[in-house]
């Protein structure tokens, strides 16, 4: 019986994904033969509607009430769709496009509810949506990178959006990985204070001179202490991202003096937004140490080296 139920909700579940990724792909799929205004309202009414349909499945199935940063990555997924796949040359790459933001969409709605009912382990979960994001942000980078819009106009872009992103990728650090909950407390953040239990002999010989409002009181303080905790965290999380959407910005300006088509430019800023998203993640966790540091910076230092030699041999050719 129980079995059957569990059975029909995920049935259910995954019925309303599908549905939200059916019109999300259809829709995108019109936008790409789009362009200018009519282009711009159609996405908008897809990031629309796909942010209500994660509302609808993890309210309706997850019994969990959506923060706004839930809805980032999927409105990152839409807008780099819309603007990416028309990018492509051909049918058939188009059709592939269109199939792989459809998987990833999926994927993401998917993680999100079931990261939260125990169907998949929150650090995998973590680490699933963590990897979609960094897709999500190679894939705006890059159409970005390709229109050459100057650096008035592109700059900005990609500062919203690594700010936008960054935040998520923070987030999902706190909520799926080891969280502060997990650690010591950082200096100047508040402590729950522990009061030490009685006597056994005085819990057993009066246990009717326990105060009937302690418990209450206990679960308000914790509530109090739990949302301060997360206060600071939001706060440390924004500061964070806007330090490194400011320097994707100032990236974007050099880089766009720099003659490498859109595919290499997107792969360029991806390794800036790894080496700073990965950092402050660390510090968020306060697990920010000299070796850390030399392990992103050497990969995205390798990424980096690897970017230029591709743009020096086409350039070359």
């Amino acid at each position: 019986m129980q079995v059957s139920y569990h059975l029909s909700v995920t049935t259910r579940t995954i019925e309303k994904i599908t549905v939200v990724v059916t019109v999300a792909v259809l829709g995108v799929a019109l936008a790409a033969g789009l362009r200018g205004g009519p282009a711009a309202l159609l996405v908008a009414a897809l990031v629309v509607t796909v942010s209500a349909g994660v509302d609808l499945v993890l309210r309706g199935e997850s019994r969990y009430r959506p923060t706004p940063d839930l809805f980032i990555l999927p409105a990152a997924l839409v807008v780099g769709a819309a603007l990416f796949l028309p990018l492509l040359t051909s049918g058939a790459t188009l059709v592939v496009g269109l199939a792989l933001f459809g998987a990833l969409l999926f994927a993401v709605l998917w993680t999100e509810h079931g990261g939260r009912v125990g169907l998949i382990a929150p650090r995998t979960a973590g680490t699933a949506l963590a990897a979609i994001g960094y897709i999500a942000a190679f894939v705006l980078y890059a159409a970005i990178y390709q229109s050459k819009a100057r650096s008035l106009i592109s700059a900005p872009a990609i500062v919203l959006i690594t700010l936008l992103l960054t935040a998520r990728q923070l987030r999902l650090a706190q909520l799926f990985g080891p969280t502060a909950l997990d650690q010591p407390p950082a200096p100047g953040q508040p402590t729950l204070p522990v009061k030490s239990a009685p006597p056994a002999h005085v819990a057993q010989s009066a246990p009717h001179e326990q105060p009937a409002t302690s418990l209450p009181s206990a679960a308000a303080e914790s509530s109090r202490h739990l949302r301060l905790r997360e206060g600071a965290a939001w706060r440390r999380t924004l500061v964070y991202a806007a330090v490194a959407a400011l320097a994707a910005g100032e990236i974007t300006w050099a880089l766009n003096y720099w003659p490498i088509n859109g595919l290499l430019g997107g792969a360029f800023l991806l390794a800036a937004f790894y080496f700073l998203t990965g950092i402050f993640t660390q510090q968020l966790l306060q697990r920010l140490s000299a070796r850390v540091v030399a392990e992103y910076g050497t990969v995205a230092v390798a990424a980096v080296l690897l970017i230029a030699v591709a743009g020096l041999v086409r350039r070359g050719a």
